[in-house]
C-alpha cells in the first residue's frame, strides 16, 4: 500500500509541476516574457522526472494515463481561471469522463 500512495503522490506532484510549466508557457506565448518559456521549460521537465520515478512501480500504461489525465484536468481549470478561457456543456462532460476513469483505474488496481 505504501508503494502505491507514493507512486500516486510522485503522479501528483508531477502533474501539478508539468501543469504548472503548461501555464507558463501559456503565458509567454501571450505576454512574450522570455522569464516564462525558461520557467515552463524547467518545471516541465522536473515534471517529467518524477513521473519517470512512477514507472518503477506503476505499469507505463497505467501511469500514463493517470498522469496525462491530470494534467489535462489541470490545465483545463489553469486556462478558465487564470486565462478566462470559456468551457461549454460537452466539455464538462468530457471532463467529468476523464475524472471518473481516472478514479476508475485508481480503485479497480
Amino acid at each position: 500500500m505504501t508503494i502505491k500512495m507514493n507512486t500516486i503522490l510522485l503522479l501528483v506532484m508531477a502533474g501539478v509541476l508539468v501543469t504548472l510549466g503548461d501555464l507558463a508557457l501559456a503565458h509567454w506565448s501571450r505576454a512574450g516574457q522570455i522569464l516564462f518559456v525558461l520557467l515552463g521549460v524547467v518545471l516541465n521537465l522536473f515534471g517529467i522526472l518524477l513521473y519517470a520515478q512512477t514507472l518503477n512501480s506503476e505499469s507505463v500504461g497505467i501511469a500514463t494515463g493517470i498522469f496525462l489525465g491530470l494534467n489535462i484536468l489541470a490545465v483545463t481549470l489553469g486556462g478558465i481561471f487564470l486565462f478566462g478561457e470559456s468551457i461549454n456543456l460537452l466539455r464538462i462532460i468530457g471532463l467529468l469522463i476523464l475524472t471518473g476513469s481516472i478514479i476508475f483505474i485508481e480503485v479497480m488496481g
